[in-house]
């Protein structure tokens, strides 16, 4: 007597270990989505450090503190302080998203000469 397809037992353990499978992969999808957010909201904030930063190395700023809110929520901060060089200017940019996450924080030297 020939036999023909598969038990009970068989097509309950193909199940359990595909709705394993399934799972797993939902997790996995789920993460790589949730970095991949992270990674775009920390790239935002780092092109608006650096558009601030590169403002200040055009045109340097006074000395003190500004901020900004930014297109998007993204609240920067730029600081400016004197250095040791009359004509060098520190400048630190800190951009971060509308909870304060995400955060990019950038510093440079500018050169701002006496007139």
């Amino acid at each position: 007597m020939s036999r023909r397809g598969f038990t009970l037992v068989e097509v309950v353990v193909a199940v359990a270990v595909l709705a394993t499978a399934g799972v797993a992969l939902q997790r996995l999808v789920t993460g790589s989505v949730r970095t991949i957010a992270s990674d775009a909201n920390r790239a935002r904030t780092l092109l608006v450090a650096r558009e601030r930063l590169a403002e200040a190395a055009l045109r340097p700023p006074s000395l003190g503190r500004a901020e900004w809110i930014e297109p998007g929520g993204i609240r920067t901060t730029r600081t400016v302080e004197p250095t040791a060089h009359p004509w060098l200017r520190a400048v630190h940019v800190r951009a971060e998203d509308a909870h304060g996450r995400d955060a990019s924080e950038l510093a440079e030297l500018v050169y701002a000469p006496i007139h």
